[in-house]
């Protein structure tokens, strides 16, 4: 029963999560809403696919929900093609001519169960194949080694684990080597792949945004240097950190320095968004009236507001992200209380 429970768990997570995160595409606003929507409609009926794979398993065959299951695996196939046509070409809308990829649906008319599933995933590595070929088209006129290059090993890496697990389910489908549930579970393993390599896209993407953003802005690198040194200079040399008002506006006043350029530099050049700068400053602070004997009897609460923070939850959740400790053991470490 143990046994079965874990089964169940395992098999479950990867079309349960597969489910959700295909309707969290959606609404996703990280890169091109229209091609996001495909790959979220791809998700969502290869996890009903794979549900119908685990409900037969533990509870027998059923008509309806394999019906249902197969049907939702047929018209999910072309959308990856139209997720990577959609990726590299202009073609971005669904066409009528497109119905036509409704044609492997006829498979549904085959009534031997292998001969379906055979039929059905050779549809998919033929799918996949043809998606390749848009990939491939696009990486002979593209020899990127910067961030795009990144995007391309999303989009390879997503069809070489569609590929390979499509051709070990033929296998296993001929051979019969593994138990029907494998296709399942190797769903929920190769989902959370996946998931590594969209983490990857995902970071590549908000990079370029940064860099759209900033981009024709005019800053060149010897002028931001000049306005790094200034920033680090009247941060420290006037303590600006310690107003726990101060914002990234008020600060690009203090330094006569455009709005616009501030931020540009602090998330460009510095790899920070402005409250991880400012809070970098205020922490360090924290820290130094933390170790100091004079401040023993002081509060947390005082040290926070000391140091710049205008609340106490604020400067706990900043100190146990950059000191990877809390104040309290800070203080007890340094000053060896008990």
């Amino acid at each position: 029963m143990e046994n079965d429970s874990l089964l169940y768990l395992i098999s479950g997570l990867g079309t349960f999560n597969g489910f959700i995160f295909g309707i969290y595409l959606f609404f996703s606003q990280l890169g091109n809403k229209r091609t996001n929507i495909y790959l979220g409609i791809f998700l969502i009926l290869i996890s009903i696919r794979f549900f119908r794979s685990i409900h037969f398993h533990f509870y027998g065959p059923d008509h309806t929900i394999f019906h249902i299951g197969h049907t939702a695996f047929l018209i999910a196939i072309p959308f990856i093609y139209f997720y990577f046509r959609a990726s590299f070409t202009r073609n971005k809308r669904l066409k009528r001519t497109d119905f036509i990829h409704l044609l492997p649906l006829l498979i549904l008319t085959i009534h031997s169960f292998n001969v379906l599933n055979m039929v059905s995933f050779s549809v998919l590595i033929f799918y996949t194949l043809l998606s390749y070929r848009i990939l491939h088209k696009f990486q002979s006129k593209n020899n990127e080694i910067n961030l795009k290059a990144y995007n391309y090993y999303w989009y390879r890496n997503l069809l070489f684990i569609l590929l390979i697990n499509s051709i070990l389910y033929l296998l296993n489908l001929t051979l019969h080597l593994m138990p029907y549930i494998l296709g399942a579970i190797s769903y929920s393993i190769i989902f959370y792949i996946m998931m590594f390599y969209w983490n990857r896209y995902q970071q590549t993407q908000k990079q370029r945004k940064i860099l759209r953003k900033y981009n024709g802005s005019g800053l060149s690198i010897e002028e931001a240097k000049t306005y790094i040194d200034q920033l680090f200079e009247k941060i420290t040399k006037d303590d600006l950190y310690k107003d726990p008002f101060l914002d990234l506006k008020k600060l690009a006043e203090l330094l006569s320095i455009p709005y616009y350029q501030l931020s540009q530099i602090i998330n460009q050049h510095l790899g920070k968004n402005f409250t991880e700068f400012i809070n970098e400053y205020r922490v360090n602070e924290a820290k130094r009236l933390l170790k100091n004997p004079a401040n023993i009897n002081e509060t947390i609460e005082n040290i926070a507001y000391d140091s710049g923070f205008n609340n106490p939850s604020s400067f706990y959740a900043a100190f146990k992200k950059i000191a990877q400790t809390t104040p309290t053991k800070y203080k007890k470490e340094q000053l060896k209380l008990p």
